[in-house]
């Protein structure tokens, strides 16, 4: 005996029903027998609606000998462990189709099913804390997975991104769907997070929040660069975005010398220079925005973590029943009272100046959802080639206009 303990032969019980399991991360949770993984993979690529043998409001209660007898619960067990269904085919390597976005899609909707009612967290039991960690694990769970979106279709991007940064280039170019792949990102990440706080809400409704925020959170992620360009970029990335340390080492040793390479404001990009939108009534909406919320964020770091979960439970114009909106509206009156608590603290705050800046913050995350709306339809790519003129230089004269 050497005193190692094989871990390939230790056994454990699953998280799920209970049985003999093997110790080690399976579809993003620990502890799982074999039985459980076949139906969790099964229901996944099914892709099923469960319902629940019980009548409401009573749920099963199962062990590794009754476990077959619902589906419904023990899917909903095997969600509230952490399974993830973003992780299953991730044992093996497999071929993406065009239309991966939409199986992504398909398997969130199964990951929040109705019928999930495992993991109903209070608002009261709400922290900050708990909030940011669950969004940054689900965050992982897309970013750092091998055979994810993010590592198939962003990671070379954003390769590209550092080494342009780095040479300080003025005119920083993406792909034409950059922000399409990144707004299906979000969204993978948003519907589960909303999941486990909204155990009551319909998997429709889920989406369509989940959707919607994420919109949200395309023009706030834009707005919040802006308000730390004057450190690196490793720190514009971690103060303006929820992420794990795990995934900003990841980072790290991506990007050698990220944490001294000078951040990048937003006239850098090639894809703002103007004109950018259809209408110059879009550009100067998003330039007023971000305007607003650097003089309001001032560099503040737990503002800009704090908007970042405002903005998840704020859908804009959503059509929602009246116990929907009110759900919603307990997650945002908490997260307002951490921000005035938080600003209440700063010495050149007092109540009604903390007040004023959190409605002000308030009405900029919902204008932030105009912004990303603005980004994801509205955004012109240029050709290589194209000559843009100045028409504040332009010779009206010499244009060859009917009127």
């Amino acid at each position: 005996m050497d005193g190692k303990i094989n871990k390939s032969e230790t056994c454990y019980t699953c998280s799920v029903c209970g049985d003999e399991a093997t110790c080690y991360k399976l579809y993003g949770a620990e502890a799982v027998c074999h039985s459980c993984r076949i139906f969790f993979r099964r229901i996944v690529t099914a892709k099923k609606t469960l319902t629940c043998i019980m009548p409401e409001p009573d749920k099963c209660s199962f062990d590794k000998f009754t476990r077959n007898k619902c589906r419904s619960c023990r899917y909903s067990k095997c969600l509230g462990v952490g399974m993830n269904p973003f992780l299953v085919g991730s044992c093996r390597q497999v071929k993406q189709s065009s239309d991966v976005a939409k199986d992504h899609t398909q398997q969130a909707r199964i990951f929040c099913s109705e019928s999930d009612k495992s993991r109903n967290l209070s608002v009261s039991e709400c922290t900050k804390k708990t909030l940011i960690l669950k969004y940054e694990e689900l965050s992982d769970t897309i970013y750092l997975h091998p055979q994810g979106v993010y590592m198939k279709k962003l990671f070379q991007v954003d390769q590209l991104f550092y080494e342009q940064a780095k040479l300080n280039q003025r005119k920083i170019e993406f792909p034409s769907d950059y922000i399409v792949t990144i707004k299906k990102v979000l969204d993978s990440i948003a519907l589960p997070f909303l999941a486990n706080f909204l155990p009551g809400f319909s998997t429709d409704t889920l989406q369509r929040i989940a959707e919607n925020s994420s919109i949200t959170m395309l023009g706030l992620y834009t707005g919040l660069e802006q308000c730390f360009v004057h450190g690196s970029i490793l720190d514009q990335f971690q103060h303006s975005y929820l992420v794990s340390p795990a995934f900003l080492d990841f980072c790290r040793k991506s990007f050698p010398g990220i944490e001294h390479s000078k951040a990048v404001p937003i006239d850098s990009y090639d894809m703002f220079k103007s004109p950018w939108a259809p209408s110059i009534e879009d550009e100067d909406f998003v330039e007023e925005n971000i305007v607003n919320l650097i003089d309001l964020v001032s560099g503040d770091v737990e503002v800009a973590r704090l908007l970042n979960l405002l903005a998840l439970f704020s859908p804009v114009r959503l059509s929602l029943n009246k116990k929907e909106s009110f759900s919603l509206k307990q997650f945002q009156s908490k997260i307002s009272i951490m921000i005035y608590n938080h600003l209440l603290n700063k010495e050149v705050f007092d109540n009604v100046a903390a007040l004023e800046s959190v409605s002000k913050l308030a009405k900029v995350v919902e204008n932030m959802n105009r912004c990303g709306q603005i980004f994801q339809e509205g955004i012109i790519h240029h050709q290589e080639g194209d000559v843009l003129e100045d028409i504040e230089k332009m010779d009206i004269g010499a244009l060859d206009v009917n009127f």
